[in-house]
């Protein structure tokens, strides 16, 4: 029968965690319970599940942590040992559906009112991704519910439904459903892999277990682009597995020993089993990769073709491309960019064809619905500034523009090993903005990642304009032990008149180079464009008498630059004597490149570059991530 189980409020769940961290399991033992006053139900789908059905499944599961060490500090392979016959109970007992399995409130219930003792002594730390349900494919219940649903194979003999529960680790299955979720969602493909990698003989003397996972994983994700694995039979996707898994040890086995793409360790052709030609993948722009100068490869072998394994990105509220166009030369390959705005993905789309340009809003995408996001290394986003700055009244996630809980729910959802969230940098200071750093911290808590904070000053990179850009950067803590942010590179910064002085005398201005001369420090921050504020122009009173200081009228954006009839006049009203800079000029300031074509009308193009990410800026922190992560 499909039951309804209670789910609990995420505030009541918030709670009740920080009370459980602070008990002994004896006191979460007396807690244990069947109701709480901020539990609620879903309206449809079944019945409401009754409390006996709820006392037998406590009094199961907590039957079988006794036979494993409840209450006592479990030792060694006991947890693991725990996990196998508690993830058939969930699932063969407890009448959880799949529409229910995915409610990470439900899960809340459980863990938090019927079993708080057992949650306790399985994860003492009690991290919110284990008990308040912010991630089901990390819960302590909510995992084993899928890894059984997943592995459960109807057609076994009784006995065997769940046979194949202890083959991989919590671990190794965290890589399958947890990391790599469009491998995961496919039952059929899961049982596959656990068919392929219980029958093959892995030389662990040669290479660890989990490098050749995770190396059999990353390239199913790269072949599912062009295999529809649940079209093949039960025979055809284990013969397709067996060939990816012959090719993982093949690669890894060289690495490990330092031979070459055609000669094993002695010197002797390697043999493996190969695809066909006719079925060989596909490398190119398919795979949203550009090949940088002086790449040095690093790729590994697809049946004789080489496939880069650069680290990739996702890179949402991409607006212009300014960071995701900076991280890629840093070294990643961008999976995607997305963006609300329909000129900001033509913009995207014109500089980088190749790249999988998503015209959505954050807030409405179901991870799940895009492989791309799948697996991913990093997931960077420049959140929207105006709800965060003066102009904008400072309402932060009250905001409808804000996009931070959008973007925090996908990175749950999508689990990448790294995530940028980039803002002004009072974002990381102000008061007023405690709610917003603390659901990072408490992001970063669920994923197991650290946090750090940091500033970086467009200047200090030779990036000429006086900006301020905050990051909060969050990664596993071995990873973070290896961070650092970038360090000035100690060279000035190009002045505004150097650095737009050929664009400004483009047109025959006589006096551009006198003007040049006069602009002699780099521009003051670029700020306006902001939706919902009107027309292009270069911000409030204050920032337009910064630009006329330094010589540019910030009334307006320009269609062109002047032309040899405009006289420039310190004296008269800036209106009349000042150049207006034109949206290609603001472009260079943020340190676009040249040849970066800004698509749609001039207020929408102004909008576009005016909230850019200098490429250089996330370019030297996109290095420093990468040395973090290898």
């Amino acid at each position: 029968m499909a039951y309804l189980f209670p789910r609990l409020l995420p505030a009541a769940a918030r709670d009740l965690a920080d009370t459980a961290r602070r008990s002994t399991l004896e006191e979460l033992r007396e807690r244990a319970g069947y109701s709480h006053p901020a539990l609620f139900y879903a309206a449809t789908g079944g019945v409401r599940v009754p409390q006996a059905r709820l006392r037998e499944l406590r009094e199961a599961i907590l039957g079988v942590a006794t036979d494993h060490g409840f209450p006592h500090t479990p030792i060694g392979r006991s947890v693991s040992a725990f996990d196998v016959p508690v993830a058939e109970i969930l699932h063969r007992d407890s009448g959880v559906i799949p529409a229910e399995a995915v409610v990470g409130d439900m899960w809340a219930f459980l863990s938090l009112i019927v079993m708080p003792d057992v949650a306790a002594w399985r994860f003492s730390k009690l991290h919110p991704e284990r008990v308040q349900g912010v991630d089901v494919t990390r819960h302590v219940f909510g995992r084993l519910w899928w890894r059984a649903h997943l592995v459960h194979d109807a057609d076994a003999p009784g006995a065997d439904l769940y046979a194949s529960l202890a083959v991989l680790s919590e671990s190794a299955f965290d890589q399958i459903y947890g990391r790599r979720v469009s491998l995961g969602a496919s039952p059929h493909l899961v049982r596959s892999i656990i068919r392929v990698w219980e029958a093959a003989d892995i030389p662990t003397a040669e290479v660890a277990e989990r490098k050749v996972l995770r190396e059999f994983l990353m390239r199913l994700m790269r072949l599912r682009a062009f295999v529809s694995f649940e079209s093949l039979t039960t025979g055809e996707l284990d013969e397709e597995l067996r060939i990816v898994l012959a090719e993982s040890l093949r690669t890894l086995t060289r690495a490990e020993g330092g031979g070459t793409d055609d000669e094993d360790r002695n010197g002797a052709s390697a043999p493996a089993p190969t695809r066909p030609e006719s079925e060989a993948i596909p490398v190119g722009s398919t795979a949203g990769e550009h090949t940088r100068a002086g790449d040095p490869g690093g790729g590994v072998a697809f049946s004789g073709h080489s496939v880069r394994t650069a680290p990739t990105a996702v890179d949402v509220c991409a607006g212009v491309g300014g960071q995701a166009l900076g991280f890629e030369q840093a070294g990643f390959t961008i999976l995607a960019a997305v963006d609300i705005d329909a000129d900001s993905c033509a913009t995207l789309h014109h500089n980088r064809p190749d790249w999988h340009v998503v015209h959505d809003d954050i807030q409405r995408i179901d991870p799940t619905r895009h492989p791309r996001l799948h697996g991913v290394d990093l997931l960077c986003c420049g959140l929207p500034r105006s709800p965060y700055t003066m102009a904008g009244l400072q309402q932060a996630m009250s905001d409808p523009r804000d996009a931070l809980e959008a973007a925090l729910q996908m990175a749950l959802a999508v689990r990448p090993r790294v995530l940028v969230l980039e803002n002004i940098p009072t974002f990381h200071t102000d008061v007023r903005f405690e709610e917003p750093r603390r659901r990072i911290h408490q992001t970063a808590q669920a994923l197991g990642y650290e946090l750090a904070w940091g500033s970086l000053q467009a200047t200090d990179f030779e990036i000429p304009q006086n900006r301020v850009h905050g990051f909060a950067v969050a990664m596993a803590p071995e990873n973070m032990r290896r961070f650092s942010w970038p360090t000035p590179t100690g060279r000035p910064a190009p002045s505004l008149g150097e650095t737009l002085l050929k664009s400004m005398a483009a047109r025959g201005w006589p006096q551009a180079a006198q003007w040049a001369a006069r602009a002699d420090s780099p521009a003051p921050l670029i700020v306006g464009g902001a939706t919902g504020r009107g027309g292009a122009d270069l911000g409030p009173s204050r920032a337009k008498s910064q630009w006329a200081r330094h010589g540019v009228y910030g009334g307006s954006i320009g269609d062109v630059v002047p032309g040899p009839g405009f006289r420039l006049d310190l004296d008269v009203e800036p209106r009349y004597g000042l150049p207006r800079l034109t949206v290609e000029q603001v472009a260079l300031l943020q340190g676009l490149p040249e040849d970066w074509g800004i698509q749609g009308k001039k207020t929408s193009a102004y909008r576009q570059v005016s909230q850019a990410v200098p490429p250089r800026l996330a370019r030297e922190l996109g290095r420093r991530i990468i040395a973090a992560l290898d």
